[in-house]
């Protein structure tokens, strides 16, 4: 404004044309002043528009490193996110719905237990991969410790007359039974001096009923009333004998022990059914005045479960009858080998599950997890197998007289993990789409239906939903890998592993004689779980086949409705009274 004026006055004065040279010079110096002026403003505008101009581009650099910040954030927080998630659902697992804070600890046990297999395959998107095919790293077979080497024969020893000092096991109740001196010399024969005895061990269940009998008496007055004054004591007049004593009169034992058939038969019913440890055993027995070691008990079960072996041979057959359903799962264990250089160590070792409902048999059997343990098993088994997704079972898919599918229970429980454990609600609309299908079965059992009245029941309703389930997936799964929607990472393994395994999940609804899930297999695996939990392991690879041959007839007995104890007492009191027929012996008993 002050240069406008100056000029304006300059401009004045030129047209009137009165300046003097002073005022010249001076309004020169005032122009230059103002161009002074005028310059510096000008520099100092273009100084401010450069530093505005780098102010911008460090703004722009610092939002660009705080869209990064935030996108590290992100992906952090999603990090956490699953991690969150997969603790909460390790902790479900290991501690049930309520879930406990996890306890710091190693385990001494070597290998990979199928709930860490099972998670790589859910993180690997339901694809067979072939290390889990191969099973175990561990997986030589490994000779249980005390195996006896190989010793010439060596002569008979006399054993007429052998010491009974060093026999610690007594009982409360003492029956002795002495040989007949009479009739031996009957016989012929010459009784030269008694020798070692035998003893039998039982253990006998009793519920005394006692009846008293009670006076109705008057007295002086002429009152009436009951009264009961027992007799004086005397032992002579009031034996104990048992109903069955007859039975005693020889001695009975299961082969290679020193118990009768009814004191095995509870044995092996506590430990395998009732899962009771061998520190319970010896507290009940030692409540009832029976002393003997642990170990002696162990011996009795494994003499017991060699003749049960027989009997195994009648189940298989049942079990692998041709165009049946056969459900398979499989479980860890730790066990104790004896490598070849001496080494002592527990390894992995894994104990199947194969339950067959039409024949109502189950069988466990002890291995690794190699394909080849259950391939060598089912043989030429020609029906429906029924597992879950891992790698072992993919084979069965490839034959053509066998039909493999897989387990909808398997599947929905990693939507569930999604929604339960990872917080992502989008996985709620496929856990009810399945809870859909699972009603169709529960319809199917509730009205009776038969197997062609099954799968048209499924068409009709099921492959609808069905087809809901595979369109939502593929969709959710398109957006997610555009990055138009995000989606958990367990929500991610989920669709993953059921669109992988869509054939085998689709599979059931064309077989009228399979069920929507392997929850039969499932529910027998629970019993060994149990013996696992109570035992922490086996000492060798002996116990665990033995404690394999047990439970399969503690099963196989839950699945006919009959009792184990009963089934034991007969198979063994047949065995001890001299039969060897074992395959019939149990045909007879479980028919």
């Amino acid at each position: 404004m002050r240069a406008r004026y100056a000029m304006s006055l300059i401009e004045d004065s030129w047209r009137g044309g009165n300046l003097s040279d002073m005022e010249r010079e001076d309004f020169k110096k005032q122009i230059a002043e103002l161009l002074q002026g005028m310059t510096t403003l000008l520099d100092s505008n273009t100084r401010l528009g450069q530093e505005l101009a780098d102010a911008k581009k460090d703004l722009d650099a610092a939002r660009d490193d705080l869209s990064k910040a935030n996108k590290k954030i992100g992906v952090l927080e999603s990090e956490i996110k699953y991690l969150k998630g997969k603790q909460n659902a390790s902790n479900r697992h290991r501690f049930g719905d309520k879930g406990e804070k996890n306890t710091s600890g190693t385990s001494k046990s070597k290998g990979r237990t199928k709930d860490e297999d099972e998670n790589d395959y859910i993180e690997n998107e339901g694809r067979n991969g072939n290390p889990s095919v191969q099973g175990d790293s561990t997986s030589s077979e490994s000779t249980s410790a005390g195996s006896p080497a190989t010793h010439a024969e060596k002569a008979p020893r006399d054993t007429s007359n052998r010491p009974d000092h060093y026999n610690t096991m007594h009982a409360d109740v003492y029956v002795e039974h002495d040989c007949d001196l009479d009739a031996l010399k009957a016989m012929g024969l010459t009784f030269l001096r008694y020798s070692r005895p035998i003893d039998q061990f039982d253990r006998i269940s009793v519920i005394r009923q006692d009846r008293y009998k009670t006076a109705w008496v008057r007295d002086k007055d002429g009152k009436e009333f009951a009264i009961f004054i027992p007799k004086a004591t005397d032992a002579s007049s009031r034996p104990c004998i048992f109903a069955n004593e007859h039975s005693y009169d020889r001695p009975r034992l299961v082969a290679h022990t020193s118990c009768t058939h009814s004191l095995l038969s509870d044995l092996a019913v506590n430990r395998f059914q009732y899962a009771m440890t061998s520190g319970r055993e010896m507290t009940r027995m030692l409540n009832e005045k029976m002393h003997m070691a642990p170990q002696t008990i162990f011996n009795w079960l494994k003499w017991g479960a060699e003749e049960l072996k027989g009997g195994l041979k009648h189940i298989k057959k049942k079990l692998l009858k041709h165009g049946t359903v056969v459900y398979c799962d499989e479980t860890w264990v730790d066990v104790k080998v004896v490598e070849a250089d001496g080494t002592v160590h527990y390894v992995k070792r894994y104990m199947w599950v194969i339950v067959n409902l039409t024949t109502k048999v189950c069988y466990y059997l002890y291995g690794n997890r190699k394909r080849e343990t259950i391939e060598k098993f089912l043989g030429d088994f020609k029906g429906t197998l029924m597992t879950d997704a891992y790698a072992a079972y993919a084979f069965f898919s490839k034959l053509k007289k066998c039909t493999h599918v897989c387990c909808w229970a398997h599947a929905r429980r990693i939507f569930v993990s999604a929604l339960r454990d990872y917080k992502d609600e989008m996985a709620r609309v496929f856990i009810d789409l399945i809870k859909l299908l699972y009603k169709v079965e529960l319809e199917n059992i509730f009205f009776h239906r038969t197997e062609q009245e099954v799968v048209r029941a499924r068409k009709l309703e099921a492959i609808p939903i069905l087809s809901q389930l595979l369109q939502k997936a593929n969709e959710l799964l398109k957006m997610s890998d555009s990055k138009k929607i995000s989606i958990s990472e367990k929500l991610h393994q989920a669709l993953k592993y059921m669109t992988n395994n869509w054939q085998e999940l689709y599979g059931y609804v064309n077989i009228g004689n399979v069920l929507i899930d392997n929850n039969a297999s499932e529910r027998a695996i629970r019993p060994f779980t149990n013996l696992r939990k109570n035992f922490g392991g086996f000492s060798s690879e002996s116990g665990a086949k033995v404690a394999a041959t047990y439970l399969t007839f503690v099963e196989t007995c839950k699945l006919m409705k009959k009792t184990a104890l009963d089934f034991f007492k007969g198979f063994f009191s047949m065995t001890s009274g001299g039969r060897s027929d074992y395959e019939l012996i149990v045909q007879e008993l479980l028919c």
